[in-house]
């Protein structure tokens, strides 16, 4: 009774008619006031036998007998209106007035099942079998089909018929007619061996046997597909096709749950229990471990070397009992009795690190600050993530979090009050007031389903105050007619708790399945993993391996020096790769320590990835903003790479491969934060996550969900996205103070906070069921999980070709051949060639120079992104602007308008080695330049020295050719081999002057204008053997020539934003510059103008070689 009380009183208070400390005076609706004024009592407790009341009013006046038309209740004086004996809702507190109703029911008017069971008319003949004898649906005639009311114009009188003659009978869902026409048959009763059907036409036209890939019921002659045996839904009547299946499925170690249920070897003992009656967890022997392990009290197995370390790495903190001396803490502080060693990010962080707590003794309060995707409870004592905020669970203490979550939308099959509450329709129109407005009662109650004309409902129907309703059980809702009930996909947007994995609907319901590899749990909804996953992380120099069941701890050597950041594994050789910041190098380890090796010298990466299915490992070099990749199977030199990306890449971060799909996924942090996609050969990039950043870091897939996952430094947040950048999440946790790096597996999400020196793991999707997973002294960075499932062994494109050097995986995944860097890939697809005398473009943007060798434009046109090619960065620059290069001794020269000066750079390998700087100037800039490659002299104007100069390349002498009459010098163009330079003169504002295209001696003399009619002329460059000059004029978008010594001109209408041209023996190239970099080419054999390839780099200058380049010839 006591119990009674106490909900009433909640339930009041909930409503506002109950406040704490004071006298109710009023009541909600189905209660009534004690005598005392004190408390409410419901009416169904009135005269019920118990004082609920404490002054017992509840009891008092109370008739001895009932009237003629009441009920008295077995137990206690209380007294029911007949009409509401045997209604299915039992009135009586002794449920008296709900006992033998098979013959008290008013609506009983057909026993069946040996008089166990009785039901109404309208279950009769319905085209459902009710009772299991199948009476109810024998001997039935014709259904007549009578009008009916839809649900949104609902009336207290029922229309007259609409027919009145026969008509085809309208079976519910899942049922179908007979041949007859008169009776519905279920779907799963035909050919089951059984006559259902009057006319026997069920059984009819059943085949004998059933095909090779179906499954044939022990009982009569069903047959279904192989694939629905043992699936735990049972399509037989009796249930042959989910008999046995502990014997069918694979690796079945243990039967439990009656023989119901069978689980794998990995699953015993391992500290999770799958059995209902816990029979796996039963009767488990302590683990042996080896002997270069420690075993803890609690049977956890971890390395000797953390053994009296400062540090308890047993979850029972057994290491560090019984220790000889106190341990040498490298952190500045101690647990002042317990003697652990303890860092201060450690003191007051809500986690007890020393054995006698006094890390979370006297903690001062902090201030509360929530994030931008938080929300703070009430008690301003919390911070919750935003998704938490009316999910159904209460996070805050006080439970402000589920308070004020709006108006309740009540499951289709039930009924909504005026005031929000959820009623089962057998609770309405019952006599008894449920919902707190009295919604459910009144109106058109009397009228009800019997006296109602309602067989056009295609479920069932039930009284309202509204009038008659049509009702679909749980699983269905009603369409807009009012009348019919289709399925509802519970698999569609399925929220978290419907399936962890696949989710499969079905008729009125849905069942949960496992991706291969798991097994369903014994809930039905979540799946778990057979065998043991472990956990990889990199704490400072040291490499950890952790056991997510068992609890082992292990270490494995990698001999670092420098902090490990990033890591990935190989299942199929066992091997972990990490990035060695002391020797420039990747490096690996097999997973048994036996032995180690470095894959790759003299590159700077920041993270790494394993190809598993392409057998090929990826990295990001930040200080090249490149994603580069090289073969697992051999350790060769850095120069047999391939770069895969190194286009607009601002500051790369993390890099995450899902070869499955041939994709990669990374973080960019420069000026534009984002997250991006690309094929793992580069094609198909874009832009997937660029909202809702701050400054990403790590980042994970998810095969499972197929979702994209990250760590967020700046938002101290984990976010997740589709592979699409659709459905942003944004989980920002107390726990996630500066996640680093992350990894998902199965439900779980986990990450390394290098701030709090932890690596932790939480549900993937809420963010709940957090668990601090390793804790040590010093910071964690890289995570993986290592489980042969992450890396099943699919077949690969790549095994299909037969690529003469590298094979990478595109979208789909498809197989792509890619080429090192001074190889180029034949027309063939599959052979790369030497390119010793193959001509080369070089542009040359801000920052980068990057190398194109043109035999590479007959392989493909039109391309978005770059061809083949190399990027050398460019050092010690702030903004390189022009450039020439000597081809005899690999040197490059650049002029860097940030400095305003000249400098040169020898091109060794992959990179560019700074030579010096030749000139510098001050407060001025060189507006154009060119190297005499015969005597190495450079060619140079700036703007405020607007002339002619001709310098040594040692800078040292400096001599002035041509100064009068030159009002801006724009370009500049050698020819050594006839001893020309042409130069283009732009003219001076106001000065009445026109822009020419002017040549002279090389010592200046014989200077003569070769063309006047030009306006923006740039980017001059001499024909091979010299007698012709072509040019760009960016303000007419064209491309000129003039033959010297001659008065032919020739032009070509090159498109607006021309911007320079380059010539490389018979082909013509230039580019033009718009919203994107547009590279075009025309061969004089062909005289078509093509582009080769778009890119979004800003370029501003082009140059182009070949064998007939820089050659000298007989003066």
């Amino acid at each position: 009774m006591g119990g009674r009380l106490f909900l009433c009183a909640v339930i009041l208070q909930l409503s506002g008619y109950l406040q704490a400390g004071s006298n109710p005076s009023k009541c909600g609706l189905g209660s009534k006031l004690c005598k005392d004024g004190s408390e409410c009592v419901f009416y169904s407790h009135v005269c019920d036998g118990e004082a609920d009341c404490k002054d017992g009013s509840d009891e008092e006046g109370c008739a001895s007998r009932c009237n003629e038309d009441q009920f008295l209740c077995a137990h206690g004086k209380k007294c029911i209106d007949k009409g509401q004996v045997c209604d299915g809702v039992p009135q009586c507190q002794d449920r008296s007035d709900e006992l033998q109703c098979v013959k008290l029911t008013d609506g009983c008017v057909h026993q069946c099942d040996n008089k166990s069971r009785c039901l109404p008319a309208n279950s009769l003949c319905d085209g459902e079998r009710d009772c299991s004898d199948g009476t109810d649906e024998a001997n039935c005639e014709d259904q007549e089909e009578d009008g009916y009311e839809r649900e949104e114009n609902i009336s207290t009188t029922p229309e007259p018929p609409i027919s009145d003659g026969p008509s085809t009978i309208k079976c519910p869902l899942g049922s179908k007619p007979c041949k007859n026409n008169a009776e519905c048959v279920l779907y799963n009763h035909v050919c089951d061996g059984e006559v259902d059907c009057r006319d026997g036409s069920d059984e009819e036209e059943c085949s004998s046997a059933c095909e090779t890939d179906q499954f044939q019921c022990a009982h009569g002659k069903k047959c279904i597909e192989q694939s629905q045996v043992c699936d735990g839904v049972p399509q037989c009547q009796d249930r042959s096709d989910e008999l046995g299946c502990a014997k069918r499925m694979e690796g079945c170690a243990h039967q439990c749950d009656d023989k119901s249920r069978c689980i794998p070897n990995s699953f015993l003992c391992d500290g999770e229990r799958d059995c209902w009656d816990g029979s796996d967890e039963a009767n488990c022997a302590d683990e042996s471990c080896s002997a270069t392990e420690f075993k803890c009290t609690s049977g956890q197995c971890v390395s000797t070397t953390m053994r009296c370390d400062g540090h308890p790495d047993c979850q029972d903190r057994s290491d560090e009992e019984s220790c000889t001396k106190s341990p040498v803490c490298t952190t500045k502080h101690r647990c002042p009795q317990s003697k652990e060693c303890l860092v201060q990010e450690w003191i007051c962080d809500g986690d007890q690190d020393c054995k006698d707590g006094t890390d979370e003794k006297d903690c001062p309060a902090a201030p509360l600050s929530c994030g931008e995707f938080q929300w703070s409870c009430k008690s301003k004592t919390k911070c919750i993530p935003t998704a938490w905020r009316c999910d159904g669970m209460k996070d805050c203490d006080e439970g402000s979090d589920e308070t004020e979550c709006g108006v309740v939308t009540c499951l289709p099959h039930q009924f909504q009050c005026g005031s929000q509450e959820c009623l089962d329709p057998v609770l309405v129109c019952n006599g008894i007031t449920n919902c707190a407005d009295g919604s459910d009662e009144g109106g058109s109650c009397q009228i009800n389903c019997a006296e109602a004309d309602h067989t056009r409902c295609s479920q069932s129907c039930y009284s309202t105050p509204q009038g008659m309703r049509c009702h679909c059980t749980a699983g269905f809702r009603l369409m807009e007619d009012g009348l019919t009930c289709i399925d509802i996909d519970e698999c569609e947007g399925q929220s978290p708790g419907v399936c962890s994995q696949l989710c499969i609907n079905t008729p009125g319901s849905y069942r949960c399945d496992c991706h291969p590899g798991y097994i369903m749990e014994a809930d039905g909804h979540h799946c778990k993993i057979t065998g043991e996953p472990f956990l990889l992380a990199s704490v400072q120099t040291d490499l950890f391996l952790l056991g997510l069941r068992s609890g082992s701890l292990d270490v494995l050597s990698s001999s670092a020096k420098k902090a490990i950041l990033s890591l990935d594994y190989d299942w199929k050789e066992q091997r972990v790769f990490w990035v060695s910041l002391d020797t420039e190098s990747i490096r690996w380890s097999s997973l048994d320590q036996k032995t180690t090796g470095t894959l790759i010298k003299g590159v700077r990466a920041d993270s790494v990835a394993v190809d598993w299915l392409g057998r090929n490992l990826y990295w990001i070099d930040g200080v090249n903003s490149q994603i580069v990749a090289i073969r697992l199977a051999t350790a060769v030199k850095s120069l047999n790479h391939s770069v895969i990306l190194d286009e607009d890449l601002d500051q790369p971060r993390s890099l995450a491969l899902l070869p499955q799909k041939g994709l990669m996924f990374w973080t960019e942090t420069g000026n534009v934060v984002k997250i991006e996609r690309a094929g793992m050969d580069g094609s198909e990039r874009t832009a997937v996550v660029n909202s809702s950043l701050g400054w990403p870091g790590g980042v994970a897939v998810d095969t499972i969900s197929d979702r994209v996952y990250w760590t967020d430094e700046r938002l101290r947040a984990i976010g997740s996205a589709t592979l699409d950048g659709d459905d942003i999440q944004i989980l920002q946790m107390k726990e996630t103070t500066n996640p680093f790096s992350l990894a998902v597996f199965s439900d779980m999400l986990y990450w390394s906070d290098a701030k709090r020196r932890v690596v932790q793991g939480a549900h993937k999707i809420s963010g709940k069921k957090c668990q601090v997973l390793l804790k040590r002294p010093r910071q964690p960075f890289g995570v993986k999980i290592i489980h042969p499932l992450l890396q099943m062994g699919n077949y690969s494109p790549c095994e299909k070709m037969d690529c003469s050097h590298m094979c990478v995986l595109a979208p789909g995944p498809k197989a792509v051949c890619k080429c090192p860097f001074g190889l180029l890939l034949a027309e063939d697809g599959l052979t790369c060639s030497s390119l010793v005398k193959s001509a080369f473009l070089l542009m040359l943007s801000p920052s980068t120079v990057t190398q194109i060798y043109l035999q590479s434009r007959h392989t493909a046109a039109e391309l978005k992104g770059w061809p083949e090619h190399l990027a050398l960065q460019v050092p010690s620059l702030n903004k390189a602007a022009i450039m020439d290069y000597n081809l005899r001794d690999h040197t490059l020269f650049l002029t860097d308008d940030g400095t305003t000066s000249l400098s040169s750079f020898k091109v060794k390998d992959s990179d560019l080695v700074s030579q010096g700087q030749l000139l510098k100037l001050l407060g001025d800039t060189i507006t154009a330049m060119a190297l005499d490659w015969v005597t190495l002299n450079i060619y140079w104007s700036s703007s405020k020295q607007p002339r002619l100069q001709v310098t040594y390349i040692t800078g040292t002498h400096t001599a002035v050719l041509i100064k009068e009459g030159i009002g801006r010098l724009e370009s500049i163009a050698l020819h050594p081999p006839s001893g020309r330079v042409c130069f283009t003169n732009l003219a001076l504002q106001d000065t009445g002057t026109v822009a020419t295209v002017e040549c002279a001696n090389m010592d200046g003399a014989e200077r003569r204008v070769v063309w006047k009619d030009a306006v923006q002329p740039t980017s001059l460059v001499f024909s091979s053997n010299g007698d012709t000059v072509y040019w760009a004029d960016s303000a007419l978008g064209t491309i000129g020539s003039v033959q010297l010594g001659r008065s032919g001109y020739r032009e070509l209408k090159a498109g607006d934003g021309v911007a320079a041209v380059a010539l490389s023996d018979d082909t013509l190239l230039w580019m033009t510059v718009n919203d994107k970099t547009r590279l075009w080419y025309r061969d004089e054999q062909q005289q078509q103008s093509k582009v080769w390839f778009e890119v979004g780099t800003q370029v501003v200058s082009l140059k182009a070689f070949s064998k007939s380049s820089q050659t000298v010839r007989s003066f």
